[in-house]
């Protein structure tokens, strides 16, 4: 683990291999540990933060918008000199890639978009989001990390084993972090119409048997960007790169391997 400075807060972060700048943005409420089996992909240099509020890193005080989140990235490469760089990001995280690559372009080579979406919460589910928010200040991040935790994963699998596993990767989640990401989420603006005019590569991953955002979502994504490819991972839900690890990083060394070409 490496921590340093940014925008205020002590953020830690994996740093892994040599190669191209591979950055993968976890979702929530999850932590780095979310993209272990992405450690040691060929040719890549792999970076993991730990959003505020999440993992080992500090979190801040009240609404986190997906800028703000997509603001420290950006701080942390700028720290590195990487130059410009793939940015993954899975869920909440790829709300935080697309507000990343509509604030700074000249530091993106290509997008990859996991088990995301680019529409905003309906206000059903932004309401939703707030009152959530509202049990995580009275009753701590078990009463969203419990249920959150089977639905992670394909068919939204009871498998003691398989959520315990899940459930140590959202170990480190803090209230604060927590809800102040619930609140950003709820508030963050459609991405749709903005969509046409992002010019990167772009590789959108969704698990066929995502109960979280479902694959639909991934396509219609896909479907609206100029330059994207779409892969569909069987027999994988939400977490798709950590459920079928072999199929998802084959996906994606092969398109990182063809933006080289």
């Amino acid at each position: 683990m490496n921590q340093t400075t940014v925008n205020g807060i002590q953020m830690s972060y994996g740093d892994e291999g040599r190669g191209t700048a591979l950055v993968l943005v976890h979702g929530f409420p999850l932590s780095r540990k979310a993209w272990g089996r992405q450690a040691g992909l060929p040719g890549c240099r792999v970076i993991t933060p730990d959003l505020a509020g999440f993992g080992q890193s500090d979190a801040r005080s009240g609404r986190v918008t997906m800028d703000q989140f997509a603001d420290d990235v950006h701080a942390l490469l700028v720290g590195f000199q990487s130059g410009p760089v793939i940015l993954a990001g899975h869920s909440m995280g790829g709300y935080i890639a697309l507000a990343f690559a509509r604030k700074y372009p000249a530091l993106l080579r290509g997008l990859v978009l996991v088990g995301t979406k680019a529409g905003p919460d309906t206000p059903e589910g932004a309401a939703g989001r707030r009152a959530t928010a509202d049990k995580v200040k009275a009753g701590g991040v078990g009463v969203v990390t419990a249920v959150m935790a089977p639905k992670m994963l394909a068919g939204g699998t009871g498998d003691p084993a398989l959520v315990a596993a899940v459930l140590g990767m959202m170990a480190g989640a803090t209230p604060e972090g927590v809800i102040g990401a619930l609140l950003g989420m709820a508030e963050r603006p459609d991405s749709t119409p903005w969509l046409a005019t992002l010019t990167k590569p772009v590789l959108v991953v969704t698990g066929a048997n995502d109960v979280l955002i479902p694959a639909a979502e991934s396509e219609k994504l896909a479907a609206a960007l100029p330059q994207a490819t779409l892969r569909v991972i069987p027999e994988a839900g939400h977490l798709v790169a950590w459920e079928q690890p072999a199929a998802f990083n084959e996906a994606l060394t092969g398109w990182v391997a063809g933006l080289a070409a």
